[in-house]
Parts: C-alpha cells; sequence; structure tokens
C-alpha cells in the first residue's frame, strides 16, 4: 500500500500553489537571460547554488535555452556529455559539468 500524502489546509493548498507559480516564473525567466545570453552557464551554475528554484530545472530545459540550440541538438549534446535528460542542475557533478562545456565547444 502506498503512502498517503497529509492532508493540506486550504490556507497551505494556496501557499503551495503560489509558490509554485513563483518558481516556474522565476526559471522561465533564467531560462529568457540564458537565450539573449544575458547570463553564461558558470553565472547560471553560480545562481543554483543560492536559487533552490534554478537548482531544480533539468539540465536539458537549461541546454535547450542556450542560443542557437533547440530540442534535436540539445538531445545530442546531453548525450555526448552521458547526461540522462531528466537529470536536475543540482544533481550535475563536476565531471558532467565538465562534459557539457566540452560537447558545448566552451
Amino acid at each position: 500500500m502506498s503512502p498517503v500524502p497529509p492532508a493540506l489546509t486550504q490556507e497551505q493548498r494556496v501557499a503551495a500553489s503560489r509558490l509554485a507559480v513563483a518558481n516556474r516564473r522565476r526559471r522561465a525567466e533564467v531560462k529568457k537571460l540564458v537565450k539573449t545570453g544575458g547570463l553564461s552557464l558558470e553565472q547560471l551554475f553560480a545562481l543554483a547554488e543560492v536559487e533552490d528554484c534554478v537548482a531544480q530545472m533539468r539540465a536539458f530545459d537549461l541546454v535547450s535555452a542556450l542560443p542557437n540550440i533547440g530540442d534535436v541538438k540539445a538531445r545530442r549534446i546531453m548525450q555526448e556529455a552521458n547526461i540522462a535528460q531528466s537529470r536536475r542542475i543540482r544533481g550535475l557533478g563536476p565531471k558532467q559539468r565538465a562534459e557539457l562545456y566540452r560537447s558545448l565547444g566552451r
């Protein structure tokens, strides 16, 4: 039998919903900054150290947000770097980050 999640009050559900919306907006803002070149990979990794919602972004979403890289190219880059598409930025180790930089030619 699977565990039952705790029952939340209406106020707790509203607070959780607001937090989720704020996190999605922040991740969209960060992806836009990456796309326009306003935020480098190094800066993004530093930001992920202090902002939990950024650290929870999928690495694939980050790569596909880079300028001139679409989904197909992002899949190839992730594959070359041996990083699963489901991996979060927080979960990237030093070797995976180095492989990602190498695959991106940086």
